[in-house]
């Protein structure tokens, strides 16, 4: 991700490496000077390399800094856009996958620090490495067999660290989906969304309780594997202090006999200790580097998941398929034949065998009871899923034969869980189609086309009006206000199709008239759908689609469903009796007959 900043940390961690020992062999032949010399030039020339090389380290220590602060931070936003990316890639299937939002979580919590924490262990390692083996060439000169013994018992604990360094890491990948629902009650908890009914229900001890939970939980776990860490270190610590005492006390009796100097005596001393210190330091980074190692295979193997998204995998596959290149084209009509849908784990179709025409200039309402398959239907027809089954034809051609990409840009939709996007107006607008964002003409006449445009004109700094509440200076929209600009986002695209999902969700009766009769008027050169469940509403479409169960069962002009008497004409009078019941009006304590 960047080689420069790469290269020199290398080898700043390499000369960091030499330091110790280069410092250790000029004081050892400072104090041997000091001891058995009188010719004061060669203790100056000794004094004069001791100083160089402190001012050496101190350079190298400062460089390091900066090169390493920098290549963390360009580590961690390369990888944060890369996770991003990989995100933005996925298709709904995947969102709609458990296991693969764990890995996104994994992946995202991992990203700020989890890859530079591993590059450091193994520049540490090669640190660590370059030091040991200059103070144990050192020892190795003066006794060989301590360096074997130092080495051994170096290697002691290395299996039940790495066992249980196995088994924290096996904790934590269980964890993940508790983790997820910790952050969920949070979010609960702290989210404006939420927190009304959170108030009303007193929904505030229960949530606490649960999140606290699992905090214990967690707290429990990290516990145990502190304390077998702590009894690990500890029994192992006391055999290398034992074995470090040892060889210190020859190094201090040879030098009793006169048979070394003083000046070696720190030297192999401070070798002792370095030896000993890095091998610990070089086998510890080895075994973290493979635990760290196992969390970023986690992240490899987001980063390698094949996406779900059709437009991807389109993209994909381009080399080995012909595509559309043709000129612009307008979707004068859509077919499906046989469709049929099943959801990733679920052995019932959620729609099947499904027929339908749907043409150029022509209103289609979509009704049917919750769980009906409408929603889905209407993701499949927007090919926001790949694997289904049968053919969906535009303009007598298979969708797979156009670039999906066109295709979807060809499609305006409000979804029933639009977005209240805590940005500008503009953007809430402008995300419909991005390159009309800076164009405030266009923004204000797709606001009109949603009668949303005399409330956008009237806020403080109208299209670059902050909306929402979660930032400063946000102005909060209605539930019905929010739609509408949903709605002029969908409207900005031009689209060839239009999609309303349950209009009737933040509107009124009267509201929800008045926007499909505006939704009818601009659909006469369009193809336009909506999804709703008040019949009334239904009736005002050119045609009319019946679901039930995933199926199409029945389809026409109100007229010609009334006449059917099938499932349609059962829902209106349902509906119809419902609204008689609720008009009726008390006078003098009676109602009137």
């Amino acid at each position: 991700m960047n080689k420069f900043y790469m290269v020199s940390s290398v080898f700043l961690h390499i000369f960091q490496g030499l330091m110790p020992v280069l410092t250790l062999i000029v004081m050892q032949n400072l104090l041997n000077s000091v001891v058995s010399s009188g010719d004061i030039r060669l203790i100056l020339l000794q004094f004069g390399l001791f100083i160089a090389i402190y001012v050496l380290k101190s350079a190298v220590t400062m460089s390091q800094t900066y090169v390493e602060g920098t290549l963390e931070a360009v580590l961690s936003k390369s990888l944060n856009i890369m996770i991003g990316e990989k995100s933005s890639s996925l298709g709904l299937a995947d969102y709609e996958n458990s296991e693969i939002n764990d890995q996104l979580k994994r992946a995202s919590q991992e990203a700020s620090y989890r890859p530079y924490q591993l590059y450091t262990q193994m520049t540490g390692i090669l640190s660590s490495f370059v030091t040991m083996l200059s103070s144990a060439t050192l020892l190795f000169l003066w006794k060989w067999w301590v360096v074997v013994i130092l080495f051994l018992i170096s290697l002691v604990s290395v299996y039940s660290i790495l066992k249980l360094n196995k088994e924290q890491f096996e904790i934590y990948m269980n964890r993940t989906p508790l983790y997820r629902q910790s952050w969920y009650m949070t979010f609960l908890l702290t989210n404006d969304r939420a927190v009304k009914e959170v108030k009303i229900f007193n929904m505030s001890t229960y949530l606490l309780k649960r999140y606290r939970d699992l905090l214990q939980r967690f707290f429990a776990e990290d516990r145990r594997i502190l304390r077998k860490r702590v009894t690990i270190t500890f029994m192992y610590s006391l055999l290398e202090l034992a074995v470090l005492l040892g060889v210190v006390w020859l190094a201090i009796r040879e030098t009793f006999e006169k048979k070394i100097l003083v000046g070696s005596l720190y030297g192999y001393i401070q070798a002792i200790m370095l030896t000993q210190n890095q091998m610990q330091a070089l086998i510890q980074g080895m075994v973290q580097f493979s635990q760290n190692n196992l969390y970023m295979e986690q992240l490899f193997l987001f980063l390698q998941l094949p996406t779900s998204d059709p437009v991807r995998r389109q993209k994909e596959q381009a080399t080995l398929m012909v595509m559309d290149d043709s000129k612009e084209f307008c979707m004068e009509q859509i077919l499906l034949e046989g469709v049929s849908f099943t959801y990733s784990g679920q052995t019932v179709s959620s729609i099947r065998n499904i027929n339908l025409t749907m043409s150029r200039g022509q209103t289609i309402a979509i009704v049917g009871k919750n769980g009906s398959g409408k929603s889905t239907l209407i993701k499949v027809l927007m090919q926001l899923y790949n694997d289904y089954e049968g053919s969906i034809k535009i303009n007598g051609r298979s969708v797979r034969d156009y670039d999906l990409q066109r295709v979807q840009d060809k499609i305006g939709v409000v979804f029933q869980d639009f977005m209240h996007y805590e940005m500008s107006a503009r953007h809430n607008i402008g995300f419909g189609s991005i390159e009309r964002i800076e164009q405030d003409e266009e923004l204000i006449y797709a606001a009109q086309c949603a009668a949303i445009d005399q409330i956008i004109t009237k806020l403080p700094q109208g299209l670059d009006t902050q909306l929402g509440k979660w930032f400063e200076d946000g102005y909060q929209l209605s539930g019905g206000q929010w739609q509408r600009v949903a709605i002029a986002r969908a409207f900005l695209r031009k689209a060839d199709m239009y999609i309303l999902d349950e209009p009737s969700s933040f509107l009124d009766p009267v509201a929800e008239r008045d926007l499909l009769a505006l939704f009818l008027e601009l659909m006469k050169d369009s193809i336009g759908i909506f999804i709703t469940h008040r019949i009334s509403s239904a009736r005002l479409a050119q045609k009319i689609v019946v679901m039930d169960n995933g199926e199409i069962v029945e389809q026409g002009t109100h007229k010609e469903l009334m006449l059917l008497g099938g499932l349609y004409a059962e829902m209106y009078n349902i509906q119809a009796n419902t609204f008689s019941e609720e008009n009726l009006v008390e006078v003098g304590g009676r109602v009137p007959g």
